[in-house]
């Protein structure tokens, strides 16, 4: 069973979706490290930006994802090496292509104005053209379910052609995700006794979109029906109501179903779903099984009672999936969740040392107030730094006061107040360039005389969402990345003064940098 990611492509035509270069490149990253099969980076003949993240993921040292171009057949007037879609392919430097087709007869000849026989020659020259520039080749079936129902002759002339000019995968898509389990399984089986009639020597995958609410169940049916692929993004984001979630999908597979899915590190799933969460500004689904933060949890009544005594009211063991159990207003489960985290940092205390009732409360005001910091290693970091650390406060900041103006060009300052190692300090930074520019080359100033070696720090990402919706009192959480000499962390900041948050979330950053070395 092979797992396809779409995320960065299907997925970030989510309407609230928008992912930088950068942020793809670290998605990739971190589904490498999780164990995907395929990621689909995007569709690089679209535009130079998305040629650019092909190019830059083809530097990466990756040991598991195969990088993805995504395309169409060639135009229906064109010959396939003259075509700029399937050129751009080729240019991405990508090994493998998806390539999607017209399936539904209507679609042939309303969108493309053209004869059956014509979308069946550009299906089959387009996937033969690539294949004979050494590329492994998925061919998506668009709108398969829907046309099957219509014409099933034509969707499965549609199913030969690829697998004659030897696609590597075929993917039957449900594109509108209007069909339900069973009519999918039915279709399913019929497609094996073609492709088995036919002798075709292809493996079949699925990618199905959630209009219907079942593309998650009828993934997994399609499993039992021997898809040798499944086509999915994280948390399920994509057009409309989304595609299939793949963190619900493959803990399924593993966990109930015994798929093997050896490369696969199930316990980074809900790691993996808050980083794409954070990279594209989309506040968490609470709710969503498996890694949700209330996936898990239990409030108050019988549950809470049989959890106590050692009974069972979970339907897997969380830590399987890198979850935690949330016990609603309990102290004792708090307490033990504490625990685990610092024993990360090799702080080892049992539930009963003082501070750690004190952390606890610390982690319970800043979820109150919307930090999210989920599993932000540098914030879990920090807060064992202020309960359980020895180094104590190595700066502070007093006072500030940020000046952002335009006139010819964009000017911006910020004075900052404070202390380094005790002895009071005063900086002055103006740039040429925006009050964040001004915030974070402040502090760099602030610091530079105690640790020269801070202006190697490198800020390389940036988003801003709400954290209170309080109308125009809202509160903004502010969560920045940064980089030094391949190590990258990430911290954040709240405040209803989105410059404070940003101070804030720039003053950890550094603070994890001096006291993690």
């Amino acid at each position: 069973m092979k797992l396809f990611d779409t995320t960065l492509r299907d997925g970030c035509q989510s309407a609230n979706v928008n992912l930088s270069g950068r942020d793809k490149i670290d998605v990739v990253k971190a589904l490498d490290d999780f164990g995907i099969d395929y990621v689909e980076l995007g569709w690089p003949a679209s535009n130079d930006k998305e040629m650019n993240v092909f190019l830059e993921a083809s530097k990466l040292n990756l040991k598991n994802v195969r990088v993805v171009a995504f395309g169409s057949t060639r135009r229906i007037d064109a010959k396939a090496e003259d075509d700029v879609n399937l050129k751009a392919i080729l240019q991405s430097k990508a090994k493998t292509a998806c390539v999607f087709g017209k399936t539904w007869l209507e679609h042939v000849k309303m969108q493309l104005k053209a004869k059956p026989e014509d979308n069946l020659e550009a299906i089959r020259d387009s996937v033969d053209f690539l294949k004979k520039k050494g590329l492994e080749v998925i061919y998506d079936l668009e709108h398969f379910f829907d046309g099957f129902k219509d014409n099933k002759e034509y969707a499965l002339k549609c199913v030969k052609a690829a697998a004659l000019a030897k696609a590597d995968y075929i993917v039957m898509c449900d594109t509108n995700g209007g069909n339900l389990v069973s009519e999918v399984s039915k279709i399913l089986q019929e497609v094996n006794e073609f492709v088995k009639k036919e002798k075709l020597n292809v493996k079949l995958g699925v990618h199905f979109h959630n209009d219907s609410g079942v593309a998650v169940a009828n993934s997994l049916v399609s499993v039992e029906q021997g898809v040798s692929m499944i086509q999915g993004t994280i948390n399920g984001f994509g057009e409309r109501t989304g595609n299939a979630d793949l963190c619900q999908i493959i803990p399924n597979l593993m966990l109930k179903k015994k798929v093997n899915l050896s490369k696969v590190n199930l316990k980074k799933i809900t790691e993996v779903s808050d980083l794409v969460y954070t990279l594209a500004n989309v506040k968490p689904n609470k709710s969503q099984p498996f890694v949700g933060r209330n996936a898990f949890s239990h409030k108050g009544g019988v549950h809470v009672d049989a959890l106590m005594k050692g009974a069972s009211y979970e339907h897997i063991d969380m830590t399987l999936v890198g979850n935690k159990r949330k016990i609603i207003l309990s102290e004792l489960s708090g307490k033990a969740n504490i625990v685990e985290v610092l024993k990360k940092f090799n702080v080892k205390v049992s539930k009963d040392h003082p501070n750690v009732q004190k952390m606890l409360e610390k982690v319970e005001e800043l979820e109150r107030k919307g930090y999210d910091i989920g599993t932000l290693p540098a914030e879990q970091f920090l807060l064992k730094e202020e309960f359980f650390g020895k180094k104590g406060k190595i700066f502070e900041i007093k006072a500030w006061k940020i000046l952002s103006e335009v006139k010819d060009e964009e000017f911006s300052e910020c004075v900052l107040s404070g202390k380094i190692n005790g002895k009071e300090i005063k900086v002055v930074a103006p740039v040429k360039g925006g009050p964040v520019d001004a915030v974070y080359s402040a502090l760099k100033k602030m610091i530079e005389p105690m640790n020269p070696k801070i202006v190697n720090v490198q800020l390389i990402n940036y988003k801003v969402m709400i954290a209170e919706d309080k109308g125009a009192e809202s509160s903004v959480r502010v969560y920045i990345e940064f980089k030094d000499n391949g190590d990258e962390w990430g911290t954040v900041g709240v405040s209803t003064n989105i410059l404070e948050a940003s101070l804030e979330a720039i003053e950890k950053g550094f603070k994890h940098y001096l006291l993690s070395k």
